[in-house]
């Protein structure tokens, strides 16, 4: 299997403070990486700079070949990368359906998107996706009505319906009762199986569950990355977040 994602020497400053020191990952395609550590590691920061919400200081993000260091938003989204952030970003007014109808255009209007004529396999991927995250029940229904974990699972649907190579998720359970939080991981065992993911988590309890690799950040680098037992046996990563997680 192959790296998709390269990120060598990564640095960002804002003014004289340093949030990311140095950091380097690869991402193998076909894999899931659960990103930890403490708050104010610079996760959700690594994430905003391979999507191109920020740019970096120095160094070189490489994804699926091609340097993407420094491009906007728009273009690494389209060269296929997504991203769902923690708080869900649905048309509360719309349905799921419309909601996953609009999703999949590259138009940005929503309504012209809804008045054009109907794109060949829409409906069928409408299905599938919703299958996959269990809404096919509520497609009829507006985004407004949803649980909270229903309307996470619509904004994980409405990016796959992107068709992304690579997913990033910032604390996707957030909030979630048990029950969801178990069917989110179920539905993320299944989203590996087509789609690399790397995930911001602080629940390590899901973290055992869905994670193929986990990395571990703190203050700004790279600190440990492993198969989660390796990680759970590394004396520095019990010191500076594990301990802390057991405390809590």
């Amino acid at each position: 299997m192959a790296g998709l994602l390269e990120i060598s020497h990564l640095c960002k400053s804002f003014d004289t403070i340093k949030v990311i020191d140095d950091f380097s990952l690869e991402v193998t395609e076909g894999t899931l990486c659960c990103l930890v550590g403490p708050n104010g590691a610079g996760k959700t920061t690594t994430m905003d700079l391979i999507t191109g919400r920020i740019k970096p200081t120095s160094g070189k993000i490489i994804f699926a070949g091609e340097d993407i260091t420094g491009a906007d938003e728009h273009a690494i989204a389209r060269a296929g990368i997504g991203r769902k952030f923690q708080v869900p970003a649905v048309l509360r007014d719309l349905t799921v359906r419309e909601n996953l109808s609009v999703a999949y255009s590259r138009q940005t209007n929503p309504f012209w998107n809804l008045c054009r004529f109907k794109v060949p396999g829409l409906e069928q991927k409408i299905d599938e996706i919703a299958t996959l995250a269990d809404l096919t029940h509520r497609l009829g229904e507006k985004a407004g009505i949803l649980s909270h974990g229903e309307t996470q699972w619509l904004e994980i649907s409405m990016v796959l319906m992107q068709e992304p190579r690579l997913m990033l998720m910032d604390e996707p359970i957030a909030g979630m009762t048990e029950g969801e939080i178990e069917k989110t991981a179920r539905i993320f065992k299944d989203l590996r199986k087509s789609t690399t993911l790397i995930v911001v988590e602080h629940d390590m309890g899901f973290v055992r569950e869905i994670a193929d690799v986990v990395t571990v950040m703190h203050m700004g680098t790279l600190l440990a990355q492993g198969s989660l037992h390796e990680i759970e046996a590394d004396p520095r990563v019990r010191s500076v977040y594990l301990g802390e997680q057991e405390a809590a």
